[in-house]
C-alpha cells in the first residue's frame, strides 16, 4: 500500500513555491503547514499555495503534530540549522542542495541523524526520477561497453544582483554551490556504476572558473580523474549561459542526456528522455512521461522510504551527499583567488 505523507515547508522562496505546485497533482504528499522568516511571509505563502496553516516559528512547525516530514527550503547558509533543528525535533529532514555551505557541515548534519535515528536526504530530485534509474540500469548492463567520460553542464545567466542570494557571499553565492553541485554528483554517480558500485569520489580536481565583482565564481569548471580512470569534465555559471546537459562516454558509444537535473523539458514538465548512439546501430531514444514532476516523485519517494533513515539508490544517501560536498570543497578550493 502506498503511503501518504504530509510536509512541513521552511523557506517561503521560489524553490518551496515549487514543491507546493507540484504536490497539487499528489494524491499521496500534501503540505500541511509553512514556517518563513517573518509570520507574514508565512501567511503569504499559505494563502497562495492553500497551506492550511502558517506557523508563527520554525519551532512552532517543528512542534505542529500534523508535520510528518519537512522540506528545508532556506538559503545555503541555514541549511545546517535548520537541519538539526529538524532532527532535534524527531522530524524526517529533506534539504534542499547544497546539503550545507561544505563538507565539515555536512558532517556534522549527518552525525546528529545517525545519533538521532532520523531520516535526511540531500534534495537533488533527478535522483529520485526513473530516467536516472534507467540510466544507470543501462549502464550497469554494459550498453557503452568500458565507461571512459562524463561531461556535465547546468549554467545559466541571471543579471548581476550584488545584494541577491546568488551573488553575495553571505548568502553562500556562487556557482558551484548553487548548481555545479548537479554536475558534480553525475559525474560521481557514473563513475560508481561504471565499477560496480553506486558512486566513486575523484583522486584529483582540477579547476578553472571566473570570480566576478562581488567575489563569488560566476563561472567554474573542472577535471575530475577517477581511481577507475574515468575522467570527467564539468561546468557550471551563474551569469552565463552554459546549457544543462549530460553526455556519457564509452567504448562502444556514448549517451546523450539533454536534461538530466530537472529532468524535463519545462521546469514542471513530465516528458523527459536519453538518447544511446551505439557504434553500427541506429540511436535508441529512451522516453519518459510520468505523470507527475520530478518534485512530487521525490516527495513520493520519501513517502515510501520511510521509516528507514536513508533514501533507496540512486537516491542521495549519506555517504553520497558527504562525498559531493568535499568534491564541492575542493573545487572551490581550486579556483583562482578573486583579484
Amino acid at each position: 500500500m502506498k503511503v501518504k505523507l504530509s510536509w512541513g515547508v521552511i523557506g517561503t522562496g521560489a524553490i518551496a513555491g515549487d514543491l507546493a505546485l507540484s504536490l497539487r497533482k499528489s494524491t499521496r504528499c500534501s503540505i500541511a503547514s509553512v514556517a518563513g522568516s517573518s509570520p507574514e511571509k508565512a501567511r503569504a505563502f499559505a494563502a497562495k499555495w492553500e497551506v492550511p496553516d502558517a506557523a508563527s516559528s520554525i519551532d512552532d512547525l517543528l512542534g505542529d503534530p500534523a508535520v510528518e516530514a519537512v522540506y528545508v527550503a532556506t538559503p545555503h547558509p541555514a541549511h545546517e540549522a535548520h537541519a538539526l533543528a529538524c532532527i532535534a525535533a524527531g522530524k524526517p529532514v529533506l534539504v534542499e542542495k547544497p546539503f550545507t555551505m561544505d563538507a565539515a557541515a555536512a558532517a556534522r548534519v549527518l552525525a546528529a541523524a545517525r545519533a538521532r535515528g532520523v531520516f535526511v536526504m540531500e534534495a537533488f530530485m533527478y535522483r529520485c526520477h526513473p530516467l536516472t534509474r534507467a540510466l544507470v540500469a543501462r549502464l550497469g548492463d554494459g550498453v557503452l561497453g568500458r565507461v571512459l567520460h562524463v561531461r556535465a553542464d547546468f549554467g545559466f545567466r541571471k543579471a548581476r544582483e550584488p545584494e541577491g542570494r546568488l551573488y553575495n557571499p553571505a548568502l553562500g553565492g556562487g556557482a558551484i554551490l548553487d548548481v555545479g553541485c548537479y554536475p558534480a554528483s553525475f559525474a560521481r554517480l557514473v563513475a560508481g556504476v561504471a565499477v560496480g558500485r553506486p558512486f566513486a569520489d575523484p583522486v584529483r580536481v582540477q579547476a578553472t572558473g571566473l570570480r566576478g565583482p562581488t567575489g563569488v565564481d560566476e563561472q567554474a569548471s573542472a577535471l575530475l580523474t577517477f581511481a577507475s580512470g574515468v575522467t570527467a569534465t564539468i561546468s557550471t555559471a551563474i551569469h552565463h549561459a552554459l546549457g544543462r546537459s549530460a553526455m556519457i562516454f564509452g567504448e562502444e558509444g556514448h549517451i546523450v542526456v539533454s536534461d538530466p537535473w530537472a529532468p524535463e523539458s519545462h521546469r514542471h514538465g513530465t516528458k523527459t528522455s536519453f538518447t544511446i548512439h551505439r557504434d553500427g546501430r541506429d540511436p535508441e531514444l529512451v522516453a519518459f512521461d510520468t505523470e507527475r514532476d520530478s518534485y512530487a516523485l521525490q516527495a513520493e519517494l520519501i513517502a515510501d522510504a520511510l521509516p528507514a533513515n536513508e533514501a533507496p539508490w540512486p537516491a542521495m544517501t549519506w555517504d553520497d551527499t558527504l562525498g559531493n560536498m568535499k568534491v564541492l570543497d575542493a573545487w572551490a578550493a581550486a579556483l583562482p583567488v578573486a583579484s
